[in-house]
């Protein structure tokens, strides 16, 4: 690089940042500088980058110098020189490693650098789009001309001009330089002057052994000679391997003229074309380096490439050879024989400089120099290298006032898209005399004519309601875009239209409403088209080109906002997936229909999702059945029926029927008060099997249970023949009316089998007959086994749960609607069975149960023996518990019937049933075995609690429930206030009534119902005892034995009130030594109490000095006391 060049750099480096001494007499002091301030409210110098070459290098500075003591910017030189047009342009665009080829850095932009001069920017149109196109509105722009063109090509020393104008040859035409007629070497140095193996590169090492350069000079002259060619490889042909020779001066190199060129061969493919094409009689060389390349032309007189403006050469003040006008398409084709065309040199400043300073940019625009004045500044300075570019700028300005003063333009005087501005404050004026100064228009503002006495400028005026402008420096405001408004005059932006509201037009003051039951997904809808349906609501309208019609969504449909029928059937939205109805778990609707949805029983069978979707293979409305030849084996699980099944079935069945015909032998033993082992034990197994057909249908009830918990109710409901899981559909078919018309057959066909049997057994003579008595008892043990079981099976059908559409389905068989007929043949069945076999055999129990003490009491055993399965199991004084026994299943399954769709409720009625039946059990303690009582109690206390733990699986009650459950709650508490009114009530009638309690009178509401009289009682017990005087004690004791152990505990209870009430207690040898002398006599709270001295201690002791108290009638001698002990053990 030349010396002049090194000495800029430094110069440069010195000179970045702001320029602490002033040029101008009048500058704008250091302190009264301002910076630029850009939209986002940053503030920074006026950025500058200098170019390399000298004339970028003065130019720049007379602009800094204007730009700072002018107009009074703060100005800032990039301490990095610009090495290439390409370079100025990233720098300009914000890049923040513009200066590196492989990583330009232009991800994260930021404009520091606002303008570079002398750019040659055009001569790359290529890379100029491409940043067009990637970066549109952030590209830099051309502030204006230099003043002057750029040319590059071959140039003419003027000692050879000036030479050959004294003889008459114009040695700057091409026209002069043809062999054939002239004699151009004669003008310049011989070529033998030169040392090419020292001075220049060998033609490999430049374009000369292109391919394209030699490919294009062969095919445009044809001149074989002057390339070599290797296969379909061209390369210049060099004689001796450094310069390449032109045919016209090939044969005698003597009159060849020298073509000095630099770099890898600059303008190398236009000399080889044009000498043989215009018959000049070139040798082209290219220097091996910048030194030689600067060296040589001052060296010998030569032809040279050179480019203006330029200060490498400008002592020989070379001059352009002149070459026809330049062919553009022969250019195009690869012949570049005819002239270079000039190149339009420029500023280029960022994109947002005219917005931040437009009196800078009209100075730029304005401020054009001559290529004479460029050249003269130049010689100036390499006339004197010890001066800054800046003094050399300086002095150019001081000498040419008022040229430069005709670049500046009035601060008042604004440009359309700009408005006057007033520094001071900050912000722009509507007057000429509160501005100092013109700014392009802010976004939200608009440039509009002012005329005023001094002359025409702009000012910016916000804009006006309905309109907008994002854009700086513009002459009008937009209308409003649809979906947006702006009610009033301001800068700001048209603000997007709020959810529920749209915008159809342009320039809108205001949104419009979306139809009532629609809004709007995002902000700034466009279009009335653009409200759907809010949440909770679907559109059925079924075309997007037409307003929405919502529909509510029924219980078991999910639709979010904007939800659509067509969305709900695809299971996606184009709005994205919170936007997309679906069906709830738990539910489902059919794809023909997929408004319309139907609960289903079990969750799993219904996934939920898009319309018409079942767990498994399940199908139907909703999800409930199996595929023919399948059985549902729990949990959305269809498996296929096999032999095994179907035999097992028919095993079973036959192991029923067997079963009976040993009921029938074992079950019929004679009923004793006692209760042996063996009753004990089959009390036991019916008392299991009662619970687990009552746990059966606590599962029933229409709760979520958990997992685990569903899975033991659903095993427990084969005991209330809910055997769908068992592979009944193998052998009763996939028909759920048929599979419960085979159930509800099981009753009867029991109840025929055993009077088959009964009959074939009398019918014969070799068959031990069967006795009618035990037939009778087998079936009523039977029917009473099975009732609860043959109660839940009776109402089946008449348990129907509500589906969010308003249909009902079978609880048991969700696929059966209820009212279809289908449903109307289950009720026909179930009706007849609980007509007949439960309210019949419950009204044939009652009847027995009342009428048992008659048959017992006038002989008629035979009745009594048939009703051993309802009587045998309890104590003979609570025969009648059997009946209200049997209700208890068929009453917890009732509260399902009654209200299927509210758990609350059937927890609710469960519980009320089963404490009603633990009190009934503790009051009555009917079983003939304690610990059968027992067993039963904590059974049911235990269902009562499980109950209630039920509740806490039911979700809140709300709506009618609720309300059923607040009035039950207000009835209890009236009956709690009652009860405790009612007492008080009597307690206040027995202050004035003394015979209402404690009397034979008292009142029966105080006894809990009437007073036995006393004189009956004594007339009763005098004959029994006379009876018993009749007895011996063998004979008594024979009697005795065949009672049970509740009727001796009765016995010995009526003894103890006999001996401590009734029986004079003074001879010892009439106290009964069975009874306890636990009971406290009601005679010793009415006895005279006396004080009785204690007995003298043992020999030598003496006694404390302490009294006993003891009654009159229990002064008795001290043998007496002792055989009371022997009789208590």
């Amino acid at each position: 690089m030349r010396s002049e060049s090194w000495l800029f750099i430094a110069q440069l480096a010195l000179a970045s940042g702001t320029l602490t001494s002033t040029c101008l007499p009048d500058a704008v002091a250091v302190d009264q500088r301002r910076n630029l301030t850009n939209i986002a409210g940053e503030s920074f110098p006026v950025g500058v980058a200098v170019f390399t070459w000298a004339s970028a290098g003065l130019t720049s500075a007379m602009i800094e110098i204007l730009t700072e003591e002018v107009l009074g910017y703060n100005t800032r030189v990039e301490p990095t020189p610009l090495s290439s047009s390409v370079q100025g342009m990233y720098a300009t665009l914000g890049c923040a490693t513009w200066y590196n080829a492989d990583d330009r850095g232009c991800d994260n932009r930021k404009v520091r650098i606002h303008m570079v001069m002398d750019s040659w920017w055009t001569t790359f149109p290529n890379v100029i789009a491409a940043l067009t196109e990637k970066y549109q509105g952030e590209m830099p722009i051309s502030g204006g001309g230099m003043g002057y063109k750029g040319g590059a090509g071959m140039y003419v020393p003027r000692n050879v001009l000036d030479t050959g104008a004294a003889e008459g040859a114009a040695m700057e035409y091409y026209k002069s330089y043809n062999a054939s007629w002239h004699q151009p070497w004669k003008y310049f140095d011989n070529v033998t002057v030169l040392n090419t193996s020292a001075e220049f590169m060998p033609c490999a090492a430049t374009t000369m052994s292109h391919n394209s350069t030699a490919y294009n000079y062969w095919r445009v002259t044809g001149d074989d000679a002057g390339v070599v060619i290797t296969g379909n490889t061209y390369s210049s042909y060099c004689p001796d391997g450094y310069t390449w020779v032109a045919p016209s001066c090939r044969s005698n190199p003597l009159t060849c003229i020298m073509f000095i060129t630099g770099g890898d061969g600059w303008d190398v493919s236009q000399g080889l074309q044009r000498s043989a094409v215009f018959n000049i009689p070139l040798m082209i060389g290219v220097a091996n380096s910048w030194a030689n390349y600067l060296a040589l032309p001052p060296k010998y007189k030569a032809l040279i490439y050179w480019w203006t403006p330029d200060n490498s050469f400008l002592e020989l003040d070379p001059q352009p050879f002149v070459l026809p006008p330049q062919d553009k398409f022969a250019y195009s084709q690869g012949d570049v024989t005819t002239a270079s065309e000039d190149v339009d040199i420029a500023k280029v400043i960022s994109f947002d400089l005219d917005f931040m300073a437009p009196n800078l940019v009209k100075l730029l625009g304005q401020s054009l120099i001559s290529m004479d004045e460029v050249n003269d500044m130049m010689r100036t300075w390499k006339a004197n290298s010890s001066a800054s570019r800046h003094e050399v700028a300086c002095d150019w300005l001081k000498n040419n006032e008022k040229r430069w003063r005709s670049w500046i333009p009035d601060p008042t005087v604004c440009n359309r898209g700009s408005g006057l501005y007033s520094e001071a404050t900050g912000h722009f004026t509507a007057t000429r005399a509160a501005a100092d100064s013109c700014r392009a228009c802010s976004p939200g503002m608009y440039s509009t004519p002012l005329q005023d006495n001094v002359g025409n400028t702009y000012v910016c005026q916000p804009c006006s309601a309905g309109t907008q402008q994002l854009s700086a420096g513009v002459v009008e405001c937009d209308a409003c875009p649809s979906g947006t408004f702006k009610a009033a005059q301001s800068v700001d932006e048209c603000a997007p239209c709020l959810s529920g509201y749209y915008q159809d037009e342009l320039g809108a003051l205001a949104c419009k409403k979306c139809p009532e039951g629609t809004t709007t997904l995002l902000l700034g809808t466009k279009s009335g088209l653009g409200c759907g349906c809010d949440e909770g609501s679907i559109d059925v309208s079924g075309d997007l080109s037409t307003p929405a019609l919502c529909q509510p969504c029924l219980e078991g449909l999910t639709c979010p906002t904007m939800s659509t029928l067509e969305n709900l059937k695809a299971g996606s939205s184009p709005l994205g997936p919170t936007t997309v109805p679906q069906v709830e778990a738990g539910y489902y609707t059919t794809a023909a229909d997929p408004l319309v949805t139907f609960k289903c029983v079990n969750t799993l069978d219904c996934p939920g999702g898009t319309p018409g979707t079942c767990g498994g293979a399940l199908e139907g409305v909703p999800c409930g059945d199996c595929p023919q030849g399948t059985f549902y084996a729990g949990e959305a699980a269809c498996e296929q029926c096999s032999a095994g099944a179907i035999i097992a079935w028919i095993v079973s069945l036959g192991l029923v029927l067997l079963g009976l015909i040993w009921a029938y032998h074992f079950l019929n033993s004679p009923v004793t008060a006692k209760a042996s082992t063996l009753f004990s034990t089959t009390c036991a197994i019916g008392m299991m099997i009662n619970l687990l057909q009552n746990l059966g249908i606590i599962g029933t009830m229409s709760v979520p249970w958990p997992v685990n918990l569903a899975g033991f109710f659903s095993f427990m409901e084969v005991f209330t023949f809910d055997i769908d899981g068992l592979a009944f559909a193998c052998i009763s078919g996939a028909q759920p009316v048929w599979r419960y018309v085979f159930t509800v057959c099981f009753f009867p066909v029991g109840i025929l089998w055993l009077a088959f049997c009964g009959a074939v057994s009398r019918c014969i003579p070799r068959l031990q007959s069967w006795d009618p008595v035990k037939v009778r008892s087998t079936i009523g043990q039977f029917l009473q086994v099975g009732f609860s079981t043959m109660s839940s099976t009776a109402l089946v059908p008449l348990v129907c749960y509500s589906h969010p559409s308003g249909q009902r389905s079978n609880f048991k068989n969700p696929n059966i609607i209820c009212g279809s007929e289908s449903h109307t043949v289950m009720v026909i069945f179930g009706s007849l069975l609980l007509v007949f076999g439960v309210c019949g055999f419950l009204a044939l129990c009652a009847w027995l149960a009342y009428m048992c003490p008659t048959f017992s009491s006038t002989g008629r055993y035979g009745m009594v023996q048939s009703s051993r399965f309802l009587l045998g199991r309890f104590r003979l004084d609570v025969w009648w518990y059997g009946v209200p026994l049997l209700l208890r299943g068929p009453l917890l399954a009732m509260s399902a019937v009654i209200f299927p769709d509210s758990a609350a409720i059937q927890i609710l009625c469960c519980q009320i049933i089963l404490i009603f039946y633990i009190c009934l059990q503790v009051y009555s303690w009917p079983w003939k075995a304690p610990i059968l009582n027992i067993v039963d109690f904590v059974t049911c206390l235990s269902l009562a609690i499980l109950v209630v733990l039920t509740g806490l699986y039911v979700p809140e009650v709300t709506g009618d429930t609720l309300r059923a459950v607040q009035v039950c709650s207000m009835i209890l508490l009236g009956i709690i206030f009652g009860v405790v009114g009612l007492m008080i009530l009597l307690a206040i009638v027995a202050l004035f009534h003394r015979a209402a309690i404690g009397s034979q009178q008292e009142l029966w509401i105080m006894t809990a119902g009437r007073t036995p009289q006393p004189s009956s009682i004594a007339g009763d017990l005098h004959t029994m005892i006379t009876v018993l005087n009749d007895m011996t004690v063998e004979e008594l004791k024979d009697k005795l034995g065949t009672l049970g152990i509740y009727d001796l505990k009765h016995l010995l209870l009526g003894m103890s009130v006999l001996s401590s009430e009734v029986v004079s207690t003074k001879d010892a040898s009439c106290r009964p030594t069975t009874v306890s002398s636990s009971r406290v006599s009601s005679k010793a709270f009415t006895a005279k109490v006396v004080k009785v001295p204690s007995t003298p201690a043992a020999a030598g002791h003496a006694m404390p000095a302490e009294a006993t108290w003891r009654s009159e009638r229990e002064k008795e001698p001290a043998q007496d006391v002792d055989v009371n002990k022997s009789a208590l053990v």
